[in-house]
């Protein structure tokens, strides 16, 4: 299983997402819901791609993170400073990046078991789900970060060792040296590269 822990961690003109998930479904149910469909999605792409992976995770990925919130947070003033075609392609291809992620590093997560261990109130009306993943070779824990939209909870950060590490902040922090030397422009040419390398195999 290639590096499966260490990468856990949008509203387009031309891409609207869909949901996969019931409005009104509690945060721990719709964070279950996420890990069953993503487990048997990747059962039946075993073997395959991993843009034949990324091609069916998206409608999964797609309803289970909020990317707009996402790549707000990440870009910071440059998101805000910003003409809305540069945000619709910096939207693009941090969703895009962030499915081939999965596509390529979760390969072999369907020997994977989550298990759902409660929810409990976060800052600003957050909601956070604590969960476990169990391999063959270790149990990791996953905290869920989640905000409602439109009666709907959605992913906007996964918390790991014991909630230490914020996947959104290691993610901010990777990607400032690109924003600062060369703003969005910069950063969106290097998630497109980084989308490719990642769907190569």
């Amino acid at each position: 299983m290639r590096n499966l822990i260490g990468t856990m961690l949008a509203a387009l003109m031309f891409w609207v997402p869909t949901s996969a998930f019931a409005a009104n479904a509690a945060p721990s149910e719709m964070v279950t819901s996420f890990h069953n469909s993503l487990l048997q999605t990747l059962s039946d792409k075993t073997g395959q791609s991993d843009q034949a992976r990324y091609d069916a995770l998206q409608p999964i990925l797609d309803g289970a993170y909020n990317y707009n919130v996402m790549i707000k947070t990440v870009a910071g003033r440059h998101w805000r400073q910003a003409d809305p075609k540069t945000q619709d392609m910096l939207l693009k291809s941090f969703r895009d990046v962030s499915i081939a992620t999965y596509a390529d590093q979760y390969a072999g997560l369907t020997e994977g078991k989550f298990v759902t261990l409660g929810s409990r109130d976060g800052p600003r009306g957050l909601q956070l789900v604590d969960t476990k993943l169990t391999t063959s070779s270790r149990e990791v824990g996953l905290t869920y970060v989640l905000r409602e939209e439109d009666k709907v909870w959605r992913i906007i950060d996964v918390l790991l060792d014991e909630g230490k590490i914020s996947e959104l902040a290691r993610k901010a922090s990777e990607y400032s040296k690109t924003l600062k030397d060369g703003g969005a422009s910069a950063l969106i040419a290097a998630l497109s590269n980084q989308k490719q390398t990642l769907l190569a195999n």
